[in-house]
């Protein structure tokens, strides 16, 4: 993780440098592919074999659902389309979206369990109380994961794909909204609708939920060292994005805000992983 946050620092400056946005979905498909990778065989070594089969089957099929009910029939997040710039497509989900959601649940899941010393115990005997400690762990993990998309959204829907980069956005909001109407965008009114937000935080609340409710047992593992991967990739995620951003400033007056929303969203999330952090090895 260490090795991808120096490797992503070291790509923007330069790019800062040069004045050019490293506007490369493959890039953004290697490391989302690196990143699940890494997820993956960090819930193996921490969690187990059967834990980890199931929660990224659980990710995967609902979250393809919600983004192919979303995608063709407006269902979940509200009116939009994804454009072939993300690749391959299974029944109009980009398959690099799919791997997107399982990296940040999981990296949103784990940190809320690290800071909170569950170790993937559930310490309450009655049902009413595991169902409160699961909604309240589910509730945690969706609004860590809601926050990074306040500054996902307008990046991937920005007219600056056609001006910059010469490729479609991501995908376009056929309605739009009113998060960040002042943006340029390639289709559409402009802006996000408030529904999208809703259903990004239903989607991982109703993952995380249905883990943890059925499929949740002790961590195998509850070295510190190995439970700071998951606030890492965390602020990985963050990091990429932002400075991503900002480098988008430069041509679209508006993207500095995106980068404000998603710093004081996910910033204190990190600020108190980073505290942890220290306070473990110090």
């Amino acid at each position: 993780m260490l090795l991808f946050i120096v490797a992503t620092a070291l790509v923007h400056l330069t790019t800062w440098a040069r004045h050019d946005i490293p506007m490369k979905a493959w890039a953004v498909g290697f490391a989302m592919l690196a990143m699940l990778i890494l997820c993956i065989w960090h819930s193996w070594m921490v969690k187990g074999r059967n834990q980890t089969i199931a929660f990224f089957l659980i990710t995967w099929v609902l979250s393809w659902f919600f983004e192919f009910i979303g995608d063709n029939y407006a269902w979940w997040f509200g009116h939009y389309k994804y454009t072939s710039t993300l690749g391959p497509r299974l029944g109009g989900v980009p398959i690099l979206i799919i791997i997107t959601w399982a990296v940040i649940i999981y990296s949103s899941f784990m940190l809320i369990d690290w800071l909170v010393g569950i170790n993937g115990t559930r310490r309450v005997r009655s049902w009413w109380g595991r169902g409160l400690w699961a909604v309240l762990v589910a509730a945690a993990t969706a609004t860590a994961t809601v926050a990074w998309d306040m500054m996902v959204d307008p990046m991937a829907t920005s007219r600056l794909w056609i001006e910059v980069a010469h490729k479609q956005p991501w995908w376009y909001w056929s309605t739009g909204g009113p998060y960040m109407r002042e943006l340029r965008v390639w289709r559409g009114p402009g802006g996000i609708p408030i529904g999208n937000f809703v259903g990004w935080w239903l989607g991982p609340f109703i993952i995380v939920l249905i883990f943890y409710l059925f499929f949740q047992r002790r961590n195998k593992v509850s070295d510190k060292l190995v439970n700071t991967v998951p606030a890492l990739i965390y602020f990985y995620m963050y990091l990429a994005v932002i400075v991503f951003v900002l480098e988008m400033n430069w041509f679209e007056n508006g993207m500095n805000q995106v980068a404000l929303i998603a710093t004081f969203t996910m910033g204190p999330l990190i600020l108190v992983s980073f505290v942890k952090m220290f306070w473990d090895y110090s």
